[in-house]
């Protein structure tokens, strides 16, 4: 028999992660109860998500729908912040949605992973969901789930391909294109 102790860590109110997020310089991700802080995003990570947002933006207003660039986003007992989503819908609160038509997120190393598995999952709940796309800053790769009546569709796309969403086309060589003109490190 084990006498080792083990700590118990605190449940974090979705109400408390909201003033926490509030009132902090970083932002912060809520799953299940637990906070966890976002790292800081590299120059090409902002540099495409400004990029994608700004390739959705006229075609969702056109559309009656408001695209964002990291608001909060509501699934369950679960709160995140994509780097780009288009809602349709009624608006969620005044500080959060909880549902969107598309959501994109731009990865970095650490979060990888959880975006293909975690939010994965966690957006593909939500009842207007019509794409998820993760773009990859680094190398030239974006993959898209679509909904089907199965569940969600994964493709990925490379040099020379065009992803279309409700909003737009993503030319995958204009947007790497684009960002390799002024960041300081090129596409891997």
């Amino acid at each position: 028999m084990s006498t080792a102790s083990v700590e118990e860590l605190p449940y974090v109110t979705f109400a408390d992660y909201l003033a926490l997020d509030e009132a902090s310089e970083i932002r912060h991700e809520w799953v299940g109860g637990r906070v966890c802080a976002l790292s800081g995003v590299t120059e090409r990570h902002g540099l495409m998500s400004g990029l994608v947002f700004s390739a959705a933006t006229v075609a969702a207003f056109a559309s009656g729908c408001r695209p964002f660039h990291g608001r909060r986003l509501r699934v369950g007992p679960a709160a995140y912040h994509p780097d780009v989503m288009v809602v349709c819908g009624p608006t969620g609160d005044d500080q959060y949605e909880t549902d969107a038509t598309l959501v994109i997120e731009v990865q970095s190393p650490p979060t990888r992973d959880r975006d293909r598995r975690e939010k994965a999952s966690a957006y593909a709940i939500l009842p207007s969901l019509q794409q998820y796309v993760l773009v990859d800053p680094d190398r030239v790769r974006i993959e898209v789930a679509e909904r089907t009546p199965e569940g969600l569709r994964w493709s990925a796309h490379g040099p020379g391909d065009v992803v279309f969403t409700a909003y737009g086309p993503l030319d995958v060589d204009a947007l790497y294109a684009a960002i390799d003109a002024v960041a300081t490190r090129q596409t891997e």
